[in-house]
């Protein structure tokens, strides 16, 4: 996983808003990455398809958010056709079953939102919510930033310029 740990981290703060706490590879191949990923207050269990170029695109997945889980609801199961089915409430995914047990996937799914729960009914000192506080700041202004109107406007006029052009080109 090593390879293709910055191509997973960049598209979690893309598609989550975050990087992961924490990963641990489910399998690798020459076509594809599956990966379980914890985030602040949930976990992911992602299927990636690997390009000829190097990138990673995302072929599946499945969010498990803190606040749906309850212990046991994860489901780690081999299919009859060789893959490992994983769901939770009436969401699933396959992944393939080539090295680890299902029982392995869904126990650290658990333990890892197990951990977090008790992150949240534990008492922060002031350290810790200083940087709790700093990353949601830094969170809220890459979302402002991507979310800005300027860049937006400035596309538009940059079109309505080459639709004048255009157009005065087809009068001609």
């Amino acid at each position: 996983m090593l390879n293709y740990n910055m191509a997973i981290e960049v598209w979690c703060e893309k598609a989550w808003g975050e990087t992961p706490k924490k990963s641990s590879e489910w399998a690798s191949t020459d076509e594809t990455v599956q990966v379980f990923l914890r985030l602040s207050a949930s976990v992911l269990i992602a299927d990636f398809e690997l390009k000829k170029d190097g990138t990673l695109t995302i072929r599946q997945h499945l969010h498990i958010p803190l606040e749906t889980w309850n212990p046991g609801s994860i489901q780690g199961i081999r299919t009859p056709e060789g893959k490992t089915r994983f769901s939770h409430r009436r969401q699933t995914i396959y992944l393939s079953s080539e090295l680890r047990a299902p029982e392995w996937g869904a126990a650290l799914l658990e333990d890892w939102l197990l951990g977090m729960r008790s992150d949240v009914n534990r008492p922060k000192d002031r350290t810790q919510r200083l940087a709790e506080i700093n990353r949601m700041k830094t969170s809220v202004q890459r979302n402002l930033e991507t979310a800005a109107v300027d860049h937006v406007s400035k596309e538009i006029h940059e079109l309505d310029a080459r639709i004048d052009r255009i157009g005065t080109t087809l009068a001609d």
